[in-house]
C-alpha cells in the first residue's frame, strides 16, 4: 500500500456546534493538538493538516464547498498519504451519504484508512463497520433535529415581527439599537416614493428604470456597496449599477414599504440540501405595522390592482389609458392597442388578441374599437349617473344613495356578508355531499378529485371575499368608498377620465356581444361598485 504511513489530518468547526455549545471542546486548535499527539503515538508521519473552519458538515460531497475537505479528496485521490485521521467521524462529515460514499466506498478503493480518536472508528477493524454506520446514523438525528429547533427559533422570531434578513431592504436601514428592527433611509426611501409615484401615473417598469438611471441613481446592489454593507463588490467604484425591471417589480411588489414585515417567503427542501424553493403565500409569515411606512396601504394595494391586470407598457413608457381593462366577449382575453394613420393622424384602437391568432374561420369575431369611443361611453355614462350630484356635497351617504338607492353603507355591506355566508354555507355542504358520494361510489375517484379541486377554488376565493367584507365593515369601508368618492369628485369637477378615475372606478369592460336588435356589438360597463 502506497504512502501507508502518512496520515492527513482533517479537523472541521462550524455554526452547528457553535449552536450546541461545543465550540471550546471542538476548537480547531484543540482538534489539532489531539491528533497530532496521537499521530506521534502511532508514528505515522503528517503529510498535512486540513482545515475547514465555519463550514457545515451536514451537505453531501462539492455541495458544501469545503475547501479543505475538497483539497483532501483530491489528494487521497492521487495517493499522496495512506490515512485520514480525525477527532469524531462528525468531523469528516454529519451525512450519510458522504460516510457511505467516502469512508465506505472510495477510501477503500484508493486504499485509504479512516480513524477517528472519540468514537473509535477504523476501517482497518472488519468488525467496526456496523458501528461507523450506526454513529452516522446518529450523526444525521443530530443535524435534523438541530435543523427543526433552529427553524423553530427563526419562526418565532419571525412570528414577533423581528427582521432577520442579512440586508435591509431597499429604502430602509437596519436600526442601530435593534438589528432586527427596520427604520426608513431617507436618502433611498425617496427614491421608493417615485418609483410608485410613476407607477402610478401609467410608467411601466421598463421606462421607470430607464428614468433611474439617466439620474445616475445607484441600484440596490450598488448602494448597498456604497453603504458599506457588502464585503465583496460586484461593481467598480466608478460604476453606478444600472436598474433593471427585475429590480422595479420587485420594490413595486414588496408589502414590506406598507410597514409590514413579510418572511418565511422560501425554505430549503431538507437540512442536507442548500437548494430553496417558495413558499406559497397562505404559508408565509406577515406580520402588519412593524415599521414606519414609505408608502401609504392604500396606494400599494392600487398599485397590486394594477400589476395584477397584467397591463403593458406602450412605445412611449406609460401604460395606455384602458390597459388590462378592455376583455373580448368571446375569448375572454386581454384586448390590446394597436394605432393606425389616416389624413386626419394616428388612430388608436383595440383589438382582441386572438382577432388573426386562428384561421379566417375561427378567428375571434370581436371587431376593432376606437379607444376614444370607449372613453366618450364612460364619460356619458358616469355623468348619467351622477348627474345630481353637487360636488362640494358629496360624502358617503351621498355616495350611497346614488350607488345602492341606500343611506346606509354598513347595511349594504352586511347584506353582501350575509349573501357571502350563505354561499360560503353551500359550499361546504356540498363538499360533504361530495365526500359522501364517493364513499357510497356513485362517483369515481376522479370526478371526487376534479368536483373536489373545484369546490375548494370556490371556497377559498368566498373566503376571501369574505374577509375582505368583513374589513371593509371594521373600516366603516372608508377605504374603497373614499376612493371612489375622490375620483367622482375628480371627474365632475374635470370632465375628464384619466387612468386614476378608471382604476378607482372601472372593475372590467366587455366588447364584442351582439345586441340581437341592433345587430350591432355591444359595449358593457362593469362598475366597481357592482
Amino acid at each position: 500500500m502506497k504512502n501507508n504511513n502518512l496520515a492527513a489530518i482533517y479537523v472541521r468547526l462550524s455554526k452547528e456546534d457553535m449552536n450546541s455549545g461545543e465550540c471550546e471542546s471542538e476548537s480547531i486548535l484543540n482538534q489539532k493538538s489531539m491528533l497530532l499527539d496521537y499521530a506521534a503515538s502511532k508514528r505515522w508521519i503528517v503529510y498535512n493538516i486540513y482545515c475547514d473552519e465555519d463550514y457545515s458538515g451536514a451537505y453531501a460531497g462539492r455541495e458544501n464547498t469545503r475547501p479543505g475537505f475538497n483539497r483532501m479528496i483530491e489528494d487521497a485521490k492521487n495517493g499522496e498519504f495512506g490515512i485520514v485521521l480525525c477527532k469524531s467521524q462528525s468531523r469528516f462529515s454529519r451525512n450519510m451519504e458522504v460516510i457511505e460514499q467516502y469512508i465506505h466506498g472510495r477510501f477503500v478503493e484508493w486504499g485509504i484508512r479512516f480513524v477517528s480518536l472519540i468514537d473509535n472508528a477504523d476501517t482497518e477493524v472488519k468488525g467496526n463497520k456496523k458501528a461507523r454506520q450506526i454513529n452516522s446514523l446518529i450523526n444525521e438525528w443530530y443535524l435534523e433535529d438541530l435543523s427543526e429547533n433552529i427553524k423553530a427559533v427563526f419562526r418565532d422570531k419571525m412570528k414577533r415581527g423581528e427582521y432577520l434578513a442579512t440586508f435591509p431592504p431597499y429604502g430602509y436601514s437596519k436600526d442601530p439599537c435593534n438589528k432586527n428592527h427596520l427604520v426608513v433611509n431617507p436618502k433611498t426611501a425617496s427614491v421608493v416614493k417615485q418609483i410608485f409615484r410613476w407607477h402610478s401615473e401609467g410608467f411601466g417598469a421598463a421606462k421607470i428604470s430607464r428614468m433611474l438611471n439617466d439620474r445616475g441613481i445607484p441600484n440596490p446592489r450598488k448602494q448597498q456597496e456604497e453603504d458599506g454593507l457588502r464585503k465583496t463588490y460586484y461593481y467598480r467604484s466608478d460604476e453606478r449599477g444600472r436598474w433593471s425591471t427585475t429590480s422595479i417589480g420587485d420594490i413595486l411588489h414588496n408589502q414590506v414599504y406598507c410597514g409590514d414585515v413579510v418572511q418565511h417567503v422560501r425554505e430549503k427542501v431538507s437540512y442536507k440540501s442548500r437548494m430553496t424553493r417558495k413558499v406559497e403565500p397562505e404559508q408565509r409569515i406577515i406580520i402588519k405595522n412593524v415599521h414606519e411606512p414609505i408608502i401609504e396601504r392604500d396606494v400599494f394595494n392600487a398599485t397590486q390592482k394594477r400589476l395584477s391586470d397584467l397591463r403593458k407598457a406602450d412605445g412611449t413608457g406609460k401604460v395606455h389609458i384602458l390597459s388590462g381593462k378592455v376583455y373580448c366577449h368571446y375569448c375572454g382575453k386581454a384586448m390590446q392597442k394597436n394605432h393606425s394613420k389616416s389624413t386626419k393622424g394616428d388612430i388608436n384602437y383595440l383589438r382582441c388578441r386572438e382577432k388573426y391568432a386562428y384561421s379566417s374561420n375561427d378567428k375571434c369575431p370581436t371587431p376593432n374599437i376606437r379607444i376614444d369611443t370607449v372613453l366618450q361611453a364612460l364619460q356619458i355614462q358616469l355623468i348619467d349617473k351622477f348627474k345630481d350630484a353637487a360636488i362640494d356635497k358629496l360624502d358617503n351617504d351621498m355616495l350611497m344613495r346614488i350607488l345602492f338607492n341606500s343611506d346606509d353603507t354598513a347595511k349594504i355591506k352586511e347584506k353582501e356578508l350575509e349573501e357571502l355566508l350563505k354561499e360560503k354555507d353551500r359550499l361546504e355542504k356540498s363538499l360533504e355531499h361530495l365526500y359522501s358520494d364517493r364513499l357510497n361510489e356513485i362517483i369515481s375517484l376522479e370526478q371526487y378529485i376534479n368536483y373536489n379541486k373545484i369546490y375548494n377554488e370556490k371556497l377559498d376565493n368566498i373566503n376571501s371575499k369574505i374577509s375582505e367584507v368583513k374589513k371593509e365593515l371594521e373600516d366603516d369601508g372608508v377605504s374603497r368608498y373614499d376612493n371612489i368618492k375622490e375620483a367622482v369628485k375628480k371627474f365632475l369637477d374635470t370632465r375628464c377620465i384619466d387612468r386614476e378615475i378608471i382604476d378607482c372606478l372601472v372593475d372590467r369592460i366587455e366588447f364584442g356581444e351582439i345586441n340581437p336588435e341592433t345587430n350591432k356589438p355591444i359595449l358593457k360597463i362593469f362598475w366597481a361598485w357592482d
